[in-house]
């Protein structure tokens, strides 16, 4: 029943996140899911566009599809421009180098970095992005831990460093030599005091 009801909340999570950057998505993989979670996202693209996606994180809390490649900061284990494209959804705000998690993925993509995260603008948006990041990353994390939702021997790795605002991405996407060619926000909070915003990402030649 509780599986259902998370499975439930998360496929809900991945189809709107499909609604928002579908267009951008090639037509023939592999992609590469970088910061692939529990996986519904990549196993809703491979069931529904039969592409093929290859996932990573820093840590495996799959709880669909194969498990990730397990990676590190610095180099990522594959070679130059191995994936059609990249996916980088809710996943900058963790690593100690996003500029260089961002050039690494240009790297190993000869296709478009699509890039997914919140930003806030302003006091009321920082403070309910402070307040979701709490509950949705660090408390439902260990629930689901302990209801046995994610696997037992799951690290925790989602220590947050930084809470963006549109500014701030632009930097570390232009530290990273990339460019932002397209972009597709969804409100969160009236007033655009917290987004949830989909970057287009190419090289800056």
């Amino acid at each position: 029943m509780l599986k259902s009801l998370v499975d439930a909340v998360m496929e809900r999570r991945a189809r709107q996140l499909m609604e928002q950057v579908g267009a951008w998505l090639p037509t023939e993989g592999p992609l590469l899911d970088l910061g692939s979670g529990t996986g519904h996202l990549s196993a809703r693209l491979e069931r529904e566009l039969g592409l093929e996606v290859v996932t990573a994180d820093v840590s495996d809390i799959h709880v669909v599809g194969r498990p990730p490649v397990l990676i590190a900061d610095g180099v990522l284990p594959f070679e130059e421009g191995t994936f059609s494209a990249a996916l980088l959804f809710f996943m900058l705000a963790y690593p100690n180098d996003p500029a260089g998690v961002l050039a690494e993925a240009a790297r190993v993509t000869r296709g478009p970095i699509i890039l997914v995260q919140s930003l806030h603008s302003g006091r009321l948006g920082y403070a309910w992005l402070r307040l979701r990041e709490f509950l949705w990353t660090i408390v439902a994390f260990h629930v689901s831990k302990v209801l046995g939702y994610v696997p037992p021997d799951a690290k925790f790795t989602m220590n947050t460093r930084r809470f963006y605002t549109a500014q701030e991405l632009r930097r570390d996407v232009a530290a990273a030599g990339l460019q932002v060619r397209s972009r597709r926000e969804r409100p969160v909070l009236t007033g655009r005091s917290l987004v949830v915003a989909g970057w287009i990402l190419e090289r800056d030649e």
